[in-house]
């Protein structure tokens, strides 16, 4: 199925206004829709295959009015800022009246920090909609708004506003329409291009992202549109015969497989063939294809976790420091934490610190438990190396209740983390979030 950017605008709305302030022109935005089909198909095309910058100057301008500037602003809101925002801004200022202009540049505003600027056009549009509480969105990102200004108390108010137990996943999706990854496609293309360039051994990295594509923060599935056109330029640039193509080809294949021992002898017969973990061969030169095709062993109880950690622990180590592939660490981590119950301390500082990796450090702090202090030196350090981690911050607050200082400062720049990652909980929700607000409440 072919990856559709289209017009899906983040706050596209049908509403009743109220002509005293912002009205919606849902019709003319339709027609442009129509217009600009051919040109928004083709730029899907050309996402896949070409110069990404290119596929976006040619669509930016196949842009011949203000509703038009809109609906490419959309298509490139989560794959170049940059671009998006010129266009949002444009289209506002060109028609500052229109409800969707309006709420499509004040997000934009809201991603870029701009908070008074993005509150301003926020409150504007929720005095235009006839029946506000049906708009929690935009309580939502107002209460993220305020509360980057200071504003704790309207913050609070928004957020109540939002009906958390009623609307939770909603509001999961509404934080993510803001801060969703624009790194990925241009991550894709800038792999294509050093691919292209003679660096061949980044297929690994680019298949292994197409076959594990994140959608969102909890969607991760293989892009088939993506995948079939990188398939189709390792087959043009490598070798059949060669260690990359015949790697790459029986990863695809073990992923499309069960992972139940009913496909043991399956898996068997593709590992066997391509040389591949069994029986001492070699490890994928990829850490994220190896953490996969191992999950798939020991799963299948093809191979036994104690087994392999014990006999190629080591090699795991080696070809860590050798490829500087912090995933082949974090194999290790895991094994070590399955055979002997936790991970050493050693090994999370040295994924911390070597590797700069988010994971190994929390993992470290979990590990010292009652030992960490909010003045710890090492906690201050993993707040300067992580400084967007709502994780590292989650330490900091709790032992600011443990200790009884005042937890209020600390709190707060967790709520801010938060909003952008919703990273301290656990499955990624806006549980955590509401708990810290409503906590934030109690300390007025």
């Amino acid at each position: 199925m072919k990856y559709i950017v289209f017009f899906c605008s983040i706050f596209f709305i049908t509403i009743h206004c109220n002509a005293q302030t912002l009205t919606s022109n849902k019709d003319k935005i339709e027609a442009a829709a129509k217009r600009l089909t051919p040109s928004l198909e083709t730029f899907n095309n050309c996402l896949a295959t070409a110069n990404l910058d290119d596929c976006i100057s040619v669509l930016i301008k196949s842009a011949g009015n203000e509703y038009e500037k809109y609906l490419i602003a959309g298509a490139l809101f989560s794959i170049d800022p940059s671009k998006s925002f010129p266009l949002h801004q444009e289209a506002y200022n060109t028609n500052p009246a229109n409800l969707e202009f309006a709420m499509e540049y004040a997000i934009e505003l809201h991603r870029k920090g701009n908070y008074n600027e993005a509150i301003a056009l926020y409150e504007n549009a929720l005095a235009s909609v006839s029946i506000p509480e049906n708009y929690y969105r935009i309580n939502l990102w107002l209460a993220e708004c305020y509360i980057n200004i200071g504003a704790n108390d309207t913050c609070i108010s928004n957020w109540k506003k939002c009906n958390f137990t009623r609307h939770h996943t909603s509001i999961d999706f509404a934080i993510y329409s803001v801060h969703v990854d624009t790194t990925l496609i241009r991550g894709r293309d800038n792999l294509r291009k050093e691919i292209k360039n003679g660096n061949h051994m980044l297929f690994y990295d680019l298949i292994y992202n197409d076959v594990n594509w994140k959608f969102d923060w909890w969607n991760t599935r293989k892009h088939e549109f993506f995948l079939a056109e990188d398939l189709l330029l390792l087959q043009n640039t490598v070798s059949k015969s060669s260690t990359i193509y015949k790697t790459i080809h029986a990863y695809i294949e073990l992923k499309k497989l069960p992972q139940s021992t009913d496909s043991k002898s399956a898996i068997e017969s593709i590992l066997k063939n391509n040389k591949l973990i069994l029986s001492s061969a070699p490890l994928p030169a990829h850490g994220g294809m190896t953490s996969d095709l191992l999950r798939i062993c020991f799963t299948t109880q093809i191979l036994n976790e104690n087994e392999f950690y014990t006999t190629r622990g080591e090699e795991l180590l080696k070809i860590a420091a050798k490829n500087n592939d912090v995933e082949f660490l974090n194999i290790y981590a895991h094994l070590q934490a399955a055979v002997t119950g936790k991970v050493d301390e050693s090994i999370d500082k040295l994924g911390w610190t070597q590797y700069k990796d988010e994971r190994f450090a929390m993992s470290y702090f979990i590990g010292k438990a009652e030992k960490n202090k909010l003045n710890d030196p090492e906690l201050a350090q993993a707040l300067i190396d992580f400084p967007n981690s709502a994780e590292i911050y989650w330490i900091k607050t709790n032992c600011a209740v443990t200790e009884k200082k005042d937890i209020k400062p600390t709190l707060i720049e967790l709520i801010k983390l938060e909003f952008k990652t919703l990273g301290s909980d656990r499955n990624g929700f806006c549980s955590s979030l509401n708990n810290y607000i409503n906590y934030l409440e109690t300390l007025k």
